[in-house]
């Protein structure tokens, strides 16, 4: 009886080796935090010392220029700096309340153009652009839903990404890209000239709160801007009865021209592009250089230094390789052979 009781309490002992105290507990876990905060900042280290390395090496660190809001937007726009004045001391007060920002964060605060009564639709013409309305497929796509950039640490917001250090052109580039988009929804909405947003399927958004308060950022709560939803969230088609609709609107407002931006050149742009092409507004489309973007794998096709002087776009290539009305810019492979185009004029200049 002894011997068995002294092998049962050997055997609980030994079973016992693996049990943790309460106390042995929360230090392993301390233990386990510490060691993935030190990992995590040893990652951040050495992503940045390589980084570094890598920009003295091939002398591609692009060191950020000092770009004003509104570097980018025509210049002839009536009080422009005023508008911008305007849109500055917003940002710098009512978009920093966290009353402001928490409702911002949890939905869009525009209309969606299925909420819009048809009978309405002609109202939304005093709102055009002189002449032209605007579209903008998948705005800020590269930040909030195609970020690879291997250097960056932007916390999802576009502000954070935008003031990032552009370890390389194409990541100049990229940020210069958003950085004209972004100025010209904050500008364009504050003048309550007419955009319609084609944002990604709302089902399957990303960082929804962050992608929800930039959207409200830039848009500025204007009565001019509408949105609807892409049928997928990586391509810029719509559904069929979202195209239909905005047929119907635009017959309604019947613009001129209807500019087209957002991301990307020769993907989502495309796709919208060529979703129109055979409706009657297709010849009236016009995809704009200044407010699109490429997407980073695309980049490896072209010399950036044709398109950034001293780090800011070079507007004028832009204009010439993707907005020109002589240029069938819709695949990226057209886009590349207006580049050629480009390029070889470029050399016959001198």
């Amino acid at each position: 009886m002894n011997s068995d009781n002294q092998t049962s309490r050997k055997g609980a002992r030994k079973r016992g080796q693996g049990v943790v105290s309460p106390a042995a507990g929360r230090d392993l876990m301390n233990r386990m935090v510490l060691a993935t905060f030190n990992i995590d900042k040893l990652n951040f280290i050495m992503k940045t010392f390589y980084a570094i390395i890598l920009c003295t090496a091939l002398s591609a660190c692009v060191s950020n220029p000092n770009v004003k809001m509104g570097e980018y937007y025509p210049k002839q726009i009536d009080n422009l700096d005023n508008i911008i004045a305007e849109v500055e001391h917003r940002n710098n007060t009512l978009e920093q309340q966290p009353a402001w920002i928490s409702m911002a964060s949890q939905r869009f605060l525009l209309r969606e153009l299925t909420t819009v009564w048809v009978d309405a639709y002609e109202k939304y013409r005093k709102y055009l652009d002189g002449d032209a309305l605007y579209v903008i497929v998948h705005p800020a796509y590269s930040v909030f839903f195609n970020n690879d950039d291997p250097y960056s640490d932007s916390k999802s917001t576009v502000e954070s990404f935008l003031n990032e250090t552009a370890y390389t052109k194409s990541s100049r580039l990229i940020m210069e890209q958003e950085r004209s988009l972004r100025d010209f929804l904050e500008i364009t909405s504050t003048r309550n000239r007419l955009i319609v947003l084609v944002l990604p399927n709302n089902g399957q958004q990303k960082r929804a709160d962050m992608f929800a308060l930039y959207v409200n950022s830039v848009t500025n709560g204007s009565d001019s801007v509408l949105y609807l939803y892409s049928e997928e969230p990586n391509r810029g088609q719509l559904s069929e009865g979202s195209k239909q609709q905005l047929i119907e609107f635009f017959r309604a407002v019947d613009p001129e021209r209807i500019i087209i931006g957002g991301g990307y050149l020769g993907r989502c742009i495309e796709d919208f592009y060529r979703d129109f092409l055979s409706s009657p507004f297709g010849e009236r489309m016009l995809i704009s250089g200044e407010i699109s973007a490429f997407r980073r794998d695309d980049l490896k096709a072209l010399d950036i230094d044709d398109f950034l002087q001293d780090g800011k776009l070079n507007i004028a290539a832009l204009r010439e390789v993707v907005s020109s009305k002589s240029a069938a810019g819709i695949t990226f492979k057209e886009i590349l052979k207006n580049y050629q185009n480009y390029k070889n004029n470029k050399g016959q200049r001198g």
